[in-house]
């Protein structure tokens, strides 16, 4: 089978606007079991299952399925990443803003939310694909592909000097909760993995943006020091002016 992915971006504001956009086009929440998609749950290393596939902790889905579209957006909203289905499309939201949208005939998204992904170096009309008969392999991919499109964001948003330092947050976010981490002990995904990390050049890309984010950060603490110093020297030079007035006055 080859899936044919399409990457997207919206603003993280906006992701839970969008989970119920989703939800009222008829689209449903991907609920993942630990006996019918034992496989994907054994693949998977325990911090990436949090991070991607949460619904496998949903115990109570009768009472879940029984919630209103603004609930489950609620819901889906304290999560990293929520997949929905309809039919044989597939999109993986994650809650940074990155999208993926898989063998939708469209490959778009109606919504207001989405932005030019142009902005992050990438064409609109780019379209990933895989060959695989494994859905473990897909989500492999697209855990890369993930790393991949969030690193081309942040190293955008370091332009806008303005945000500085909530961009460097969601950087060190990224990088503890998911960038760092291995996504399986599998031998066969762990040949993959790093396959795809190199075909990305997610080791070259995440090395450029930390540099970036380094030396901005250590320019803001020079300019910082710099305004301290003049600050200082501000006010000697005030204190030296009242002390001569006052012994003016004294002397007077």
């Amino acid at each position: 089978m080859i899936y044919k992915i399409k990457p997207m971006i919206i603003n993280s504001n906006n992701i839970h606007d969008l989970y119920k956009e989703l939800l009222d086009e008829k689209y449903k929440i991907k609920m993942f079991d630990k006996n019918k998609d034992k496989e994907i749950y054994s693949y998977f290393l325990p911090v990436v299952r949090d991070y991607v596939f949460w619904t496998f902790n949903l115990k109570e889905d009768k009472n879940f399925k029984e919630m209103n579209n603004e609930m489950k957006s609620a819901i889906c909203n304290n999560y990293s990443c929520t997949i929905f289905e309809k039919r044989d499309s597939k999109i993986v939201c994650f809650s940074t803003g990155v999208i993926f949208i898989l063998n939708d005939e469209n490959k778009k998204i109606n919504s207001k939310y989405i932005k030019d992904i142009e902005k992050v170096n990438i064409p609109n009309d780019k379209i990933y694909e895989l060959s695989s008969e494994d859905e473990k392999e897909l989500y492999n991919y697209i855990i890369n592909l993930y790393k991949f499109i969030t690193l081309r964001k942040l190293e955008k948003d370091i332009d806008n000097k303005d945000l500085f330092n909530k961009n460097r947050k969601a950087f060190v976010k990224f990088v503890e909760e998911i960038y760092t981490k291995e996504i399986t002990e599998n031998a066969d995904g762990i040949k993959l993995q790093r396959k795809w990390e190199k075909e990305l050049e997610l080791d070259k890309l995440y090395i450029s943006v930390e540099n970036k984010f380094d030396l901005l950060y250590r320019n803001s603490r020079l300019d910082n020091k710099d305004n301290i110093t003049r600050i200082i020297i501000i006010l000697l030079v005030v204190s030296i002016i009242i002390g001569i007035i006052n012994l003016g006055n004294w002397i007077y």
